[in-house]
């Protein structure tokens, strides 16, 4: 008996790290479920997804976007108890993991159209089930794969077309140490047919990166950019000579010393403000 007990509250404490079970279903109806799967990411287990289950909460839901080998469940662990401590609803705060986590694999890859569609398709999901305007939060290169979601139009690696902006379905966007104009570690980089690629990578002159910046303000209704100076991923400036996580238009939070995993970790009460912006 103690020990069916005991895997009983081992599996529900993993079923609560991966999408509710309403909004699962909520995903399987909607996109069937291939793209519900594609979404949940079970094969990462706990780390692949996490919320849904109020979709009624007066509050707008909120998303989280990871950044280079990065998970949901990493940034659940990061900085979603913080948004909880805060006010924010439990099960209002949704995310979904676009690669697979490892570091190695990343910087072999740039951001690609598939990592573009999960966080698009996350984006409609969560608008549509909550029947709100949403709230984005993108961390690193989360930041530049969530604006092109947002901006929609053709990928620059496959030509698949996403379709039209959904900037109106977007309240305040939050970028975190965002490599919104690439990333200083491309200058140099091993890595030109993967995360510096000139089509889909993190160069300043990419493909990708020059397609998001070429329109001002389509992110959502407010748009705000955290980041450090001392940021040593990003980098305060980029290989063409432009503050790597600006972005057109934003309200820039400036802070100093922060390294990047820093930036993520210890600004949460600056994020939560941004995030509750009118």
């Amino acid at each position: 008996m103690r020990v069916e007990l005991l895997t009983f509250f081992l599996l529900a404490g993993l079923v609560q790290c991966r999408f509710n079970a309403n909004f699962y279903n909520y995903l399987v109806g909607k996109f069937g479920k291939a793209i519900a799967d594609d979404l949940t990411r079970s094969d990462l287990g706990a780390k692949g997804s996490f919320g849904g289950g109020n979709p009624n909460a007066s509050v707008l839901p909120v998303i989280v976007v990871h950044g280079l080998a990065g998970t949901a469940g990493l940034l659940r662990t990061r900085v979603y108890n913080k948004y909880l401590s805060y006010g924010q609803p439990r099960g209002t705060v949704f995310g979904t993991t676009y690669a697979n986590g490892d570091l190695m694999h990343s910087l072999a890859h740039g951001m690609q159209c598939d990592y573009v569609l999960k966080v698009r398709t996350l984006i409609l999901a969560v608008h549509e089930y909550t029947k709100k305007k949403v709230n984005i939060i993108a961390f690193s290169m989360g930041s530049p794969i969530s604006r092109k979601a947002i901006l929609g139009g053709r990928c620059v690696d496959t030509g698949t077309n996403l379709g039209a902006p959904i900037s109106s379905f977007v309240h305040n966007f939050v970028s975190v140490a965002g490599a919104n104009n690439g990333a200083h570690f491309c200058t140099n980089s091993p890595f030109f047919h993967g995360i510096c690629s000139p089509v889909n990578g993190l160069d300043c002159d990419s493909k990708f990166i020059k397609e998001i910046n070429s329109d001002l303000h389509y992110e959502g209704k407010n748009v705000f950019s955290i980041y450090s100076t001392a940021d040593e991923v990003v980098g305060l400036m980029n290989n063409c000579h432009q503050r790597s996580s600006m972005i057109d238009g934003a309200v820039a939070i400036e802070r100093d010393r922060l390294m990047h995993g820093a930036v993520i970790g210890q600004t949460t009460q600056e994020q939560w403000r941004a995030l509750s912006a009118p």
